[in-house]
């Protein structure tokens, strides 16, 4: 379902090429114009075959050293990214279109012609440079097998429509994970004096305003596409040539509003063609187009190329890893400061908590998904190492007061007549190796070691909470801002 309107933007177009083409073979068309290219009929529409003397190994003639080729792509789906193999799969439509003069000219009054699929045409040398797995989709059922994707209009010009299923590189920094932005490109390089550049080819028909479009409602993965800048840039085989790397012309589309389609996607399975379904199955952004003068291109050898290239912004779904890591290991530093409020004389009820906390802690910090043996620490490594600090401090806090309480009971005591006693010097004579330190004025009072424990929770009462809030108002602002 999704399928069938993801392309209708050029899907209309074609529509209309096979009801014009289906009309022009029931009217009893000649099968060969004489002047130009042969024509194959088939039992549906007439298909073009390239003329007698036609070499698809040649490029077609150009005034100078670059032959033109438009390039417009439909991204069609956005599937996982895996941290571990550093990589994603998506699903990419492309459009090519160039210009063969050697093709004309078309039957008189045909706007366009499809390509008899056994004929072979040249086509530009365009390469994936950064694939890990690519898989052509274009015939999706055997039966379909003979249906064309190539067409030439009447002047001259050739769209070949393509359809792959990707697997592509891209290297991820982690120090911010989960709060992490990435960068993911999808590259293709024209070699043999083709000029890459973006662009509104013939089938994509004046019904798309922008040379990219994206199925907002199959972008299925943990990263939100926020942004996407898709540019065409003069290359080099030569490294240290000056000039290499310039843009001569980029488009910087925002992509924050697809967000909207993803919600709205159960609602477009009964909606199916709707403004709103075909404005998501097709999501433009909204695009900035920049263009620049680059010497190299003028300049160029036979070192120098093309590339365009798809640049994804993503950034990182935080709802999964707060409710699988983030909230879990806060509840559990929370539940180990309930031992505070118990009192210090249960030993049982507070050792067992503080060995629970410090043990869930440790298999919560085992769910972390799966990721490559990196050098560096990443921020989910700091939020656990702390809560583990939290609850394992809570922990000892409890060894340290009942160690307190206990000397109590093996403290040396004055006895007269089996009354304990109680003997504080002459105020205005301190005495150093007596515990009592009050003002001269006032009643000598001693503390137990009993009260200083109580002392000890009621301080931890405030200060573990304190400084675990302390702790995120420096944690999430500088990871989600800088």
């Amino acid at each position: 379902m999704r399928k069938a309107s993801a392309g209708w933007r050029y899907g209309k177009v074609l529509a209309v090429v096979w009801i014009l083409l289906y009309a022009g073979t029931a009217g009893g068309e000649s099968p060969r114009n004489s002047s130009g290219a042969s024509r194959s009929r088939s039992r549906r529409y007439w298909m073009l075959r390239p003329p007698e003397g036609y070499q698809y190994t040649v490029k077609p003639p150009v005034p100078d050293r670059w032959l033109n080729v438009t390039v417009a792509a439909h991204l069609q789906g956005f599937g996982s990214v895996s941290e571990e193999t550093m990589d994603f799969q998506a699903t990419i439509q492309i459009v090519r279109e160039w210009r063969d003069p050697r093709l004309l000219p078309l039957p008189e009054g045909r706007p366009f012609l499809p390509v008899d699929p056994g004929a072979r045409l040249w086509t530009p040398h365009i390469d994936f440079s950064n694939l890990k797995e690519v898989k052509v989709a274009s015939v999706p059922h055997k039966e379909f097998q003979k249906e064309p994707n190539m067409w030439v209009t009447a002047d001259g010009n050739v769209n070949e429509l393509s359809r792959y299923e990707i697997k592509v590189t891209c290297s991820m920094s982690l120090q911010n994970y989960p709060l992490d932005n990435q960068l993911c490109s999808i590259r293709m390089d024209g070699f043999e004096g083709v000029l890459l550049a973006w662009g509104n080819p013939f089938i994509w028909g004046g019904h798309a305003t922008e040379p990219l479009l994206t199925d907002a409602t199959a972008i299925h993965s943990q990263f939100r596409l926020r942004e996407i800048e898709i540019k065409a840039y003069v290359n080099s085989f030569d490294l240290r040539v000056e000039g290499k790397g310039c843009k001569y012309s980029s488009y910087i589309c925002d992509y924050r509003a697809a967000d909207a389609c993803l919600v709205d996607n159960s609602r477009c399975a009964d909606t199916l063609s709707s403004p709103e379904c075909d404005y998501c199955t097709s999501f433009p952004g909204t695009c900035d187009k920049h263009t620049k003068t680059c010497n190299l291109l003028a300049e160029a050898t036979s070192k120098t190329f093309t590339s365009v290239e798809i640049q994804l912004h993503l950034s990182r779904r935080l709802a999964y890893h707060l409710m699988q890591m983030y909230i879990p290991s806060t509840s559990i530093v929370i539940m180990s400061w309930v031992s505070f409020w118990f009192s210090i004389d249960t030993v049982p009820a507070r050792v067992c908590l503080g060995v629970t906390t410090v043990l869930t802690m440790t298999a919560q910090s085992s769910r972390t998904a799966p990721m490559p043996e990196v050098s560096y620490v990443r921020a989910v490594d700091i939020w656990v190492v702390v809560c583990q600090l939290f609850v394992i401090a809570a922990l000892l806090e409890y060894a340290a007061v009942d160690f307190i309480r206990r000397r109590e009971e093996h403290r040396p005591q004055s006895h007269n007549n089996g009354t304990l006693q109680v003997v504080c010097t002459d105020p205005k004579v301190p005495d150093p190796a007596s515990s009592c330190r009050t003002p001269p004025n006032k009643p000598c009072r001693s503390r137990s070691p009993a009260d200083r424990a109580k002392r000890i929770d009621y301080i931890c009462r405030v200060a573990f909470p304190t400084l675990f809030i302390l702790f995120n108002i420096f944690y999430w602002p500088f990871y989600l801002c800088f």
